[in-house]
């Protein structure tokens, strides 16, 4: 059975799937909480606002303001050392996440890298243990459609 093994590893649990578009469930190792999607689009920008609290996968580039004054930047939260996913990574012991599984499909995703404005790492669609590797996130919706529609 293939498995992926990361500090960031993330699974994706489908548990509805229509017309190549999927809606489901975020888990990850270090929380219990569960992230809801209910789209391709949800599910990308809920997992690049958990790899920006994570600090990981770095993104190698960020978003500009032209409406932010130099007062806003002075009212800012600093950046929190304690959120960063190397510190919780050392702090408590990662959770086994490979049992848990979607109503209709189960991926795991390790994002390596943030890089050229999109994603690059590996996906294991859990079900059929097949792994690819993904260049861009598109490329990941892709293989995840593929995968939920043979």
């Amino acid at each position: 059975m293939e498995k992926l093994c990361g500090i960031n590893l993330v699974g994706i649990l489908v548990d509805r799937c229509e017309k190549h578009d999927f809606s489901g469930r975020i888990i990850n190792q270090y929380s219990y909480d569960e992230i809801v999607f209910e789209s391709c689009i949800t599910m990308l920008n809920s997992l690049e606002e958990l790899y920006n609290d994570w600090g990981f996968p770095e993104a190698a580039e960020r978003l500009r303001s032209f409406t932010i004054h130099r007062s806003d930047l002075l009212n800012q939260k600093k950046d929190d050392a304690s959120s960063r996913l190397v510190n919780i990574a050392a702090d408590m012991r990662p959770r086994d996440i490979s049992g848990i599984r979607g109503k209709i499909a189960t991926f795991h995703v390790l994002t390596e890298m943030r890089q050229h404005s999109s994603w690059q790492g590996q996906v294991l669609y859990v079900d059929s243990d097949e792994k690819s590797d993904f260049h861009s996130a598109l490329e990941l919706l892709f293989i995840m459609d593929e995968a939920l529609n043979r």
